[in-house]
């Protein structure tokens, strides 16, 4: 694996994007944590989707897993129930950034709510960049978890270490080309040590700018199959 860098210092009250109302959702708290929630009649899958890096501007409203919520409102929305939320700090949830130790609690937690509204059924977690590094690792404390995607990994910054080999499901990686934060090379390492089935998107970067849709398109059969048709 390549060198993990230090962050960049972040600054005061980063720039967040605003909020995003998707079709179907309705705002719940899931003890101190905020969240964006649907549960169609008959769910056939649940997905929960874990955002970018709270102290650099992320947020359940970020690009990427903002565009995912979407496509499974647009594609799946009377198949698949879904979940986004704010990390402990960010916007409405309560807490302090405590370095991915509470933010895997707080995936858990909605974790268990989302599996409470739709029981039964297989689970998807999902994380965009430091997102990704979160759901591997909450996904090895829930064993009602069936498969993962890593979107844009950030290894340079995050060690995947011991803790992300515990869950054993079906994993996957989502990986631009042009990611700033983890070259094809990397990705590729980062693939074999996990097990997982590695996607190259040629000219798209670390946020999937090219076309988010594009991305989140392709990424439902992962997600979420029994919705994808």
């Amino acid at each position: 694996m390549a060198r993990i860098d230090r962050l960049p210092p972040p600054v005061p009250d980063p720039p967040r994007s605003p909020p995003v109302r998707v079709e179907g959702e309705v705002e719940v708290r899931v003890g101190g944590i905020e969240a964006r929630v649907h549960v169609p009649a008959a769910p056939r899958r649940a997905v929960v989707l874990c955002h970018p890096h709270p102290l650099y501007g992320g947020s359940m409203h970020s690009p990427v897993p903002l565009a995912l919520a979407k496509t499974l409102s647009d594609r799946a929305r009377d198949a698949v129930a879904w979940a986004r939320f704010n990390f402990r700090g960010v916007g409405a949830s309560e807490g302090t950034y405590d370095d991915g130790r509470g933010e895997v609690d707080d995936a858990l937690a909605v974790l268990l709510h989302l599996a409470a509204a739709a029981p039964g059924v297989p689970v998807t977690l999902c994380g965009h960049s430091f997102g990704s590094w979160v759901a591997l690792r909450a996904a090895g404390h829930a064993p009602f978890v069936e498969r993962v995607l890593l979107v844009a990994p950030s290894v340079r910054f995050f060690e995947f270490g011991q803790d992300a080999f515990v869950f054993q499901g079906p994993r996957a990686i989502f990986l631009g080309d042009r990611d700033e934060f983890c070259d094809v090379d990397e990705g590729r390492a980062l693939a074999q040590r996990l097990g997982a089935d590695l996607r190259i998107f040629e000219g798209f970067d670390h946020h999937f700018t090219k076309s988010r849709r594009a991305m989140a398109e392709a990424a439902l059969p992962v997600l979420a199959p029994e919705g994808s048709s």
